[in-house]
């Protein structure tokens, strides 16, 4: 038995299938391989670039293709157009429009076959599209995450690998935990000033205050920051942190911040002749300053680390009134 389908009913199904095609932001486009052309509906025309309900040339439709992407499509097109094989394929890869633009592109494609009228080869087809740059998208910057999170937990490893051997040669056994607590400290806000700064780069100055949060607003009131935003990359905050964190331990136990009236400047600043960025953390406010009757872990992080992780210039000067220490950068380091 045959059931009659009333014509408005069948209209209406169309329509609505049209619509939720649109709602899904699905493009519909159709393949006439007698002609070799294709047309396309309004949203597939919009995402390649064509214009709706024309017969564009299937040569001219596939310089959309993006030129890396070309040998993987042309090789599951053959297969679909090979009457032996599978009548179906789902494909997802990029399209390239006049303007540069880069998208990606869902499609599936289905062929129709009539030995009669063509013996080797398909008549005609169907695919329907679905721009999933935006899903693509986030898929890369996923795997971007996750990339600079290994990088950066193996960059943290051979930190504080560094610090333990540095700390044993430098300190008593008896004061080994809490010095290596104390510098674990140091990384621990350094991560949470980079986290803040989001993925591949952070900003200085943020960087440089969160090393300074552990003191009280008198001793932080006393030390001036100076300088153009910028930003640097994880390794390079990992090994300035330090050592702003040792320079300002060292003035509050021995230099301007352990005296009335003593200030600290930390000004830096690009120098385009040299290609580089200097650093310059300057005291006042000291009597007498002296070096240090030996070298120990504080001495290495300031002249050692940074040339070392930085390829750095140090000099750290002795001044009347306080220690003048200033690292020059190269850019390119500093990211």
């Amino acid at each position: 038995m045959t059931i009659a389908v009333a014509p408005e009913y069948s209209h209406l199904a169309l329509t609505e299938m049209q619509v939720g095609l649109e709602v899904a932001r699905v493009g519909i486009g159709r393949v006439d391989y007698l002609a070799d052309t294709i047309r396309l509906d309004g949203l597939s025309a919009e995402l390649f670039g064509f214009t709706a309900g024309t017969d564009i040339p299937r040569a001219t439709f596939h310089t959309r293709i993006h030129p890396d992407d070309w040998l993987m499509v042309a090789r599951e097109v053959d297969v679909l157009l090979a009457p032996q094989k599978p009548d179906v394929i789902d494909l997802t890869h990029r399209i390239l429009l006049p303007n540069g633009e880069e998208r990606w592109v869902n499609a599936r494609k289905r062929v129709t076959f009539d030995r009669t009228v063509r013996p080797d080869g398909p008549i005609g087809g169907v695919f329907a599209v679905l721009d999933v740059t935006e899903i693509k998208r986030a898929q890369q910057e996923t795997e971007l995450l996750v990339r600079e999170l290994n990088h950066r937990t193996k960059n943290l490893i051979t930190v504080v690998r560094g610090i333990s051997r540095l700390l044993a040669r430098t300190v008593a056994p008896e004061d080994f935990p809490e010095e290596l607590n104390k510098r674990l400290m140091v990384l621990v806000r350094n991560q949470d000033a980079i986290i803040g700064g989001g993925a591949g780069a952070f900003d200085l100055k943020e960087l440089l205050l969160s090393q300074l949060a552990p003191f009280d607003d008198d001793l932080r009131s006393r030390v001036t920051l100076s300088g153009a935003r910028m930003r640097i990359t994880a390794d390079a905050a990992q090994v300035i942190g330090m050592i702003v964190h040792e320079l300002a331990t060292n003035a509050v136990k021995y230099g301007a911040l352990s005296q009335p009236g003593g200030r600290v400047t930390l000004d830096w600043d690009s120098e385009g002749e040299h290609n580089t960025v200097a650093f310059v953390w300057r005291e006042q406010g000291v009597p007498r300053v002296a070096p240090p009757s030996r070298q120990g872990f504080g001495s290495q992080v300031l002249e050692t680390l940074p040339k070392l992780s930085l390829d750095a210039d140090v000099s750290m000067r002795f001044d009347p009134g306080g220690i003048c220490y200033s690292l020059r950068v190269p850019q390119s380091v500093l990211g």
